[in-house]
């Protein structure tokens, strides 16, 4: 069974606008509100695809139970430890003239020690459960949690036997990956910030994912924007590059392919089909608005549109 992790869930208030006017006047054209946090939203497409879930985090006692409740009508039960705040709210501007989104994201109420060792000791325990196998543990953390947190926890994962994935970025990327993870999903900026690299070419980024790999990292996925994705591993490397389809939200679609490439790995298959659901998934995120995200239907329409290649 997969579970997931979610540090800093959210309300994703998306705002859709015709236009953009720095410092003026923007009309909203529509409005909708999603229950979100990337290991939530990992966790919402596992479920919409009919794979079972578990799903950990941290929620919060002002307006935690209507956080939950909205979740349940989604079919997910969040396991969640309740701290003291509220949990944060984000919005999402989207331009429909040029498909851009324009993102406002808090940080997250703080989270004290005390809190953060006991959310830390019920998260193991929850995590212990001998029918999981792999966590995906994925996102920002609150304030108050340090850099270090996701590579503590990828470590204890390792010890008790359970596959990690890792979706992060700055410190807790580059910290977490030192606890060699069986996975990361960086996309390209992340990749390029993390490293230093400037506008690398596909040899150099293959060199660096290697070298990574190298130090004890199982396998690295790429998502690359308008280049499309690549997956890179000791077997080889994989490209798919970027379909033509009519994007409606960019939001959810990293989280989308974490949650395809968890599908591909609990059914056995190779790299190459790792990469590929992890891509029929985002696309089936990516024509949906706001932040929903892949059906299970959206899965079968890109099932049989996606191509992967060799990339090495």
């Amino acid at each position: 069974m997969i579970a997931t992790v979610t540090m800093n869930p959210c309300i994703d208030k998306t705002l859709t606008i015709r236009g953009f006017s720095y410092g003026g006047l923007n009309r909203v054209q529509t409005k909708r509100s999603d229950f979100s946090g990337k290991g939530i939203n990992v966790s919402i497409v596992l479920n919409q695809l009919g794979i079972p879930v578990r799903t950990f985090g941290i929620n919060y006692t002002k307006n935690g139970q209507d956080f939950s409740k909205g979740l349940e009508a989604l079919g997910i039960h969040y396991e969640a430890y309740m701290a003291e705040g509220a949990v944060r709210e984000n919005i999402k501007v989207m331009n429909e003239e040029d498909r851009v989104t324009t993102e406002l994201n808090q940080k997250g109420d703080p989270l004290d020690a005390e809190t953060i060792r006991a959310f830390t000791d019920q998260l193991m325990e929850q995590l212990s459960d001998p029918e999981i196998d792999m966590a995906v543990i994925t996102g920002s953390v609150p304030q108050g949690v340090p850099a270090s947190f996701y590579r503590d926890l990828t470590a204890a994962c390792r010890r008790i036997g359970k596959k990690v994935i890792l979706d992060a970025e700055g410190e807790l990327f580059l910290e977490g990956i030192q606890a060699c993870p069986d996975v990361i999903k960086p996309n390209l900026y992340e990749f390029e910030t993390a490293f230093g690299l400037e506008n690398p070419s596909r040899e150099e980024i293959l060199r660096k994912a290697r070298e990574i790999i190298d130090g004890g990292v199982g396998i690295i996925c790429l998502s690359m924007g308008a280049e499309g994705a690549m997956i890179v591993g000791r077997e080889g490397a994989w490209i798919c590059p970027s379909d033509r389809i009519d994007v409606r939200s960019t939001q959810g679609a990293g989280d989308s392919m974490v949650a395809g490439m968890c599908v591909a790995m609990e059914k056995g298959l190779p790299l190459s089909e790792i990469l590929r659901y992890g891509v029929i998934a985002a696309d089936g995120s990516l024509i949906r608005e706001g932040t929903q995200l892949c059906t299970r239907e959206n899965f079968e329409r890109f099932r049989k549109e996606v191509r992967v290649f060799r990339a090495d």
